[in-house]
């Protein structure tokens, strides 16, 4: 379970399965286990978030069962009252996080923040009915296919060719593939290859042209048109733009 917390600012964007999320402070993003998503962000001082893992055996030893509750909505405003208890165990874990301190009483406060932290979401998100998408685990065949586009985005890829190698036809793995992730898989592995890109245009002093060859991309110039279309600047301008004030954590 990965719980993404924005504490400053509003530093961008969340895929989470098939639904889009515009990262907004003090909101709190539930993502349950195996479900794809990825994040288009830019972190600096005015824009933090942290996130926490929340590991499955620890979890399942904790609620007591063998199968973990699946927890929705995705989005939440920990702002609002009904969850002014999950905001203050939230709060105590990132200030941890953020300002690391080893003593002892700390250890036991973040120790009990982080049962208090479980306990709300079990009290508040266990899902009680019809599940939607965005809150299901991926079947098998879909993560493999996800893991291979992920693992192969530089590579030129066939998506006929993937689609066989699970035995589908091109037509239904498109359409099964777009009902769980919200886009087609040549959508998807084109979101990939601009996200791999961004991240290089900000941490190396790579030319435009070797990035777009190092991520899929057939040409500098397709590459140039779809970038600015996804992010509405060149590459030049968002290198120039974010990379001296890009923060990783």
């Amino acid at each position: 379970m990965e719980l993404t917390y924005v504490y400053r600012g509003t530093p961008g964007t969340a895929h989470i399965g098939s639904s889009t999320f515009q990262l907004q402070e003090h909101h709190l993003y539930v993502i349950n286990s195996e479900v794809v998503h990825s994040f288009e962000t830019i972190l600096d001082e005015a824009n933090q978030v942290v996130t926490l893992l929340l590991p499955g055996v620890w979890l399942r030893t904790v609620v007591d069962q063998e199968t973990l509750p699946v927890w929705g909505p995705i989005d939440l405003d920990l702002e609002e009252p009904v969850y002014q208890s999950l905001h203050r165990a939230v709060k105590t874990l990132v200030a941890h996080a953020v300002a690391p301190d080893n003593d002892r009483a700390t250890y036991l406060i973040n120790l009990g923040a982080e049962y208090q932290l479980v306990g709300e979401l079990v009290k508040h998100l266990t899902v009680r009915g019809q599940l939607v998408t965005d809150q299901l685990p991926l079947p098998h065949p879909l993560r493999q296919a996800v893991s291979e586009l992920q693992d192969n985005y530089a590579e030129p890829v066939a998506i006929a060719d993937l689609a066989a190698e699970l035995n589908y036809s091109s037509v239904y793995f498109s359409r099964y593939f777009k009902s769980y992730l919200g886009v087609s898989p040549k959508a998807y592995l084109g979101q990939i290859r601009l996200e791999r890109a961004a991240e290089q245009l900000l941490t190396t002093q790579e030319s435009i042209q070797e990035i777009a060859r190092k991520t899929g991309f057939r040409t500098e110039k397709n590459f140039f048109v779809t970038f600015k279309q996804h992010y509405q600047m060149t590459p030049k301008t968002y290198r120039e733009r974010y990379a001296a004030r890009q923060v990783w954590s």
